[in-house]
This record gives C-alpha cells, sequence and structure tokens, in this order.
C-alpha cells in the first residue's frame, strides 16, 4: 500500500537508509504538467477566511516532479516538487503562485507501515512574497483485510506571513483516514477527520479547526484509456477564541487583519464543499481534466460569510 506514503523527513531518512546502503535498490522518476483556464464566481485568498466578492477567470497552471527510490522491498523514499499557480484577467491583485517541496520515508513491517514526513510550501501573491508554511508528521498504516486500509498520523505545522505577524502561527494537528476498496479495487471510498490546535501570534487568531471528509474514487475505460472520476465533500467548523478586541488590535487593520474591524465576539467559521471532478484519458501522455466545486461559508465576520462556485478545464501531460 505504498501509494498512501508520501513525504520525508532527512534525519530519519539517514537513519534508516544506512544500514541498507548496500542493499539492491531500485528508481523511477515521474512528472507531470497541466494547465488550463477557471472561472471564479468569488475570488478568494484561502488563506485568510475572506472573499473578494467578485467573479474572474484565470489561466491556471501546474507542474509537478517526483522521485521515489526504493533501497529495499520495505523502505519507500519518495521526493517531490510542485508548482501551481493562477493569473487572474481582471484581479491581478489575486494571482497565487504556490511552490511545494515535500519530503517522505517509510517503511513496510508488514503487520503496519510507519512513515515520516516535511512539507515546505512557499507562496506568492501579486507577484510579492505572502506565505511560508511548514508541516511535519509522523504516520502509521495498516491493512485490514484486504478491503480497508486505515491510516493515522500527528502533525507539527507553521504559518509564517510575509506581511506583519499577527496571522503567524504553530499549530498541532491529528487525522485519521479510512480506505474501502471494492469493485475489484477499481473504486474506493474514503472517510477522514481532522483536528487541528492554532496558536497564533495575536490571540484574536488562536482556533480549533475540526474537518470532516469524504471522497468517492472510481476507476474506468474509456475507448481504451483509463479514466478517474471523483466526487468529495467536506465540513469544516473552526472556532476562535474569544477575544476582546482593543483599539491597539484595530491598528492593525491591514490586507491580513482587516477582519479585527468586525469582531465583536467569539468568531465561528463553517464550510461545506462539494466538489466534483473527471480525469478523461486521451492517450497514454495526455488528459483531460474538468472539475466544478460548490463552497458554503458561513461566519460571524461578514467578509469570511459567502459562496463560493469554481469551474475548470485544464489539459494534463504526465510522463
Amino acid at each position: 500500500m505504498h501509494t498512501f506514503q508520501r513525504i520525508s523527513i532527512w534525519s530519519l531518512a539517514l537513519g534508516l537508509v544506512a544500514p541498507v546502503v548496500q542493499a539492491q535498490s531500485s528508481a523511477e522518476l515521474n512528472g507531470y504538467l497541466a494547465g488550463g483556464l477557471e472561472h471564479d464566481s468569488n475570488v478568494t485568498v484561502d488563506e485568510l477566511n475572506s472573499s473578494s466578492d467578485r467573479s474572474d477567470e484565470a489561466w491556471v497552471f501546474n507542474a509537478g516532479l517526483e522521485g521515489v527510490l526504493k533501497p529495499t522491498n520495505a523502505l519507500n523514499l519518495t521526493l517531490g516538487y510542485d508548482l501551481s499557480g493562477r493569473r487572474y484577467h481582471n484581479l491581478g491583485q489575486f494571482d497565487q503562485d504556490i511552490h511545494l517541496l515535500s519530503a517522505d520515508l517509510s517503511y513496510d513491517f508488514d503487520l503496519v507501515t510507519l512513515g515520516t514526513s516535511y512539507h515546505y510550501s512557499y507562496a506568492t501573491l501579486d507577484s510579492e512574497s505572502f506565505l511560508d508554511f511548514r508541516r511535519a508528521s509522523v504516520y502509521v498504516g495498516s491493512l485490514i483485510g484486504e478491503n480497508v486500509y486505515l491510516l493515522a498520523s500527528l502533525q507539527d505545522k507553521s504559518k509564517d506571513f510575509d506581511e506583519g505577524t499577527a496571522r503567524d502561527s504553530d499549530i498541532r494537528g491529528a487525522s485519521a483516514d479510512a480506505f474501502f476498496f471494492f469493485n475489484q479495487a477499481r473504486s474506493n471510498l474514503v472517510l477522514g477527520v481532522d483536528l487541528d490546535d492554532e496558536d497564533a501570534r495575536s490571540d484574536a487568531y488562536d482556533n480549533r479547526l475540526l474537518r470532516l471528509r469524504v471522497a468517492l474514487v472510481h476507476r474506468f475505460v474509456v475507448a481504451g484509456q483509463d479514466s478517474r472520476f471523483r466526487l468529495s465533500w467536506r465540513y469544516e467548523d473552526q472556532e476562535y477564541d474569544e477575544v476582546v478586541i482593543t483599539e491597539a488590535d484595530r491598528g492593525l487593520n491591514d490586507f491580513l487583519t482587516r477582519d479585527l474591524a468586525e469582531r465583536t465576539s467569539q468568531r465561528v467559521d463553517k464550510a461545506r464543499v462539494l466538489e466534483a471532478s473527471w480525469r478523461l484519458g486521451l492517450n497514454e501522455v495526455f488528459s483531460l481534466e474538468p472539475r466544478i466545486s460548490y463552497g458554503h461559508y458561513t461566519s460571524s465576520v461578514d467578509s469570511a460569510d459567502y459562496d463560493r462556485l469554481v469551474g475548470g478545464l485544464t489539459l494534463r501531460a504526465s510522463f
């Protein structure tokens, strides 16, 4: 079940790889390029939980490279780099790029798989530095019977914004997933839950997040080419600490903290997001990928209370 293993921490990698460096190993390199057009009914900076109340179209692009090294059958090391971006037609101030570096190391002990991972992402907004995000995690997974795989992880995360420090935070998180395979493993149902406890530099942004996830994935063949349909839903409940916003806090009311002006009581944000996507294989290299998502976001802060419909179409080349 190595498909569930993604990213690694170098210190553990060195410790586990050293005893088997003489063993026979295998390696592979995979990559992809994708580009297309997207319509967003309410352009939003997700990291700020607030919307622009304006719609726009954007050119979107994605590229990724992944290297997989297996010093032994049981040991798996994966390194990756991904780049994603958007270029809006009218709202250029929302143009975004996200660079993601990842590493994952895991060892299969037959009954369980133990692993550790590390993510680092660097985001720009309107071509300016915006956010550094780091996530380190340890996880354990186990195959139950032939059709159920259970995965649990603990995470240590941090956010550092380039403009100001009020939203900078340290996050302790945990997640659990259950994968159910059926239809001769061509289909799977995923149930997941995430819990985060975020401690921000400004007490006004301390919060606890509960996220519930459901996804159905079905793989099939159309005109001799592999295709995949994915339908997912998630629910989020983000509850902030109740604090008194002082005049000094309101003085922070810039792009990152303008929502403080609306805080008169404890803040609670909720989200319900439904998404569907289809990867239609055209040949062994190219696939066409339409997708659509609808999000209903409610909040005691007006700027975070909105609906959002996003639809797009991309052409993907895999190698």
